[in-house]
């Protein structure tokens, strides 16, 4: 892929790329739509996306530039596990509008808002970050994190590495989203014991995966109570979701654990 000059020297451009989610191919949006057909398609207070199944709510969330599709294989399993899935169409999907972590994050509170308070919350790549935003106060019981992105600081680098930015490009970048919102600086780029409070953490990663760092998670569980990691060899960052070792690991981990119910006034 040819990158503009002007995205790779500007930063003012380069920010504009940062938060404009990747485009949505013609053969790929033609595979979602079988992946997802035998999903009900619903609004959550205006929110697109998909359900199946009833009984506690799982809400399933992709990553940044991701798909309801992607979702599928864990929204299958937690049906048969007798539970009512959602998976929303959430900002930053693929082929969608320049967004941001605010946007996505309050998207996600208008899902909630709507289907109640979920029992557990199962979230791809980028939705580890948005997920600490939204549960900063109170967290579902359970958060599975698959391939999680932790430290935006890792996000700034793989994207300067694909979008070969010269150096004084990248640190424009980073300076501008340290700015953009300071107070959201310490929640994007820092991995601390106490975010996502009272829940119990179960990470899936592969060691090997190139778009978010194994270390990283494996920094979070070493100090974090109630935080335990599942290395999957293989199937990199996007596989991983329908990869069975995941599927079965999500669903001992969700077992483990007796069901709460939280209903939302």
């Amino acid at each position: 892929m040819k990158i503009p000059l002007t995205v790779r020297m500007v930063p003012s451009i380069t920010f504009r790329a940062w938060l404009t989610p990747p485009p949505l191919g013609v053969s790929t949006a033609a595979r979602d739509r079988e992946a997802v057909a035998d999903l009900t398609p619903m609004h959550f207070g205006g929110v697109p996306g998909y359900e199946t199944g009833s009984g506690p709510v799982v809400i399933a969330a992709h990553g940044w530039g991701g798909r309801p599709a992607q979702m599928t294989a864990i929204a299958r399993r937690f049906n048969d596990e007798g539970y009512r899935v959602i998976v929303p169409r959430l900002p930053g999907h693929a082929g969608g509008p320049a967004t941001d972590i605010k946007q996505v994050a309050a998207a996600l509170g208008k899902v909630i808002e709507e289907v109640g308070w979920p029992e557990v919350v199962v979230a791809h790549s980028f939705a580890a970050m948005v997920i600490r935003l939204a549960f900063r106060d109170e967290a579902p019981r359970r958060v599975a994190l698959l391939a999680p992105a932790l430290d935006v600081r890792d996000a700034l680098g793989v994207f300067g590495d694909r979008l070969r930015l010269f150096p004084w490009t990248r640190r424009g970048l980073h300076n501008r989203l340290r700015k953009w919102d300071p107070s959201l600086w310490p929640v994007m780029s820092t991995v601390l014991p106490d975010q996502l409070p009272d829940a119990k953490v179960l990470i899936v990663h592969d060691p090997n995966d190139s778009d978010t760092p194994f270390a990283r998670s494996a920094e979070l569980a070493a100090i974090r109570p109630d935080t335990d990691i599942l290395p999957v060899n293989g199937p990199g960052h996007s596989r991983i979701l329908s990869d069975e070792r995941t599927l079965d690991g999500v669903a001992r981990f969700v077992r483990a654990a007796p069901l709460r119910h939280h209903n939302v006034a």
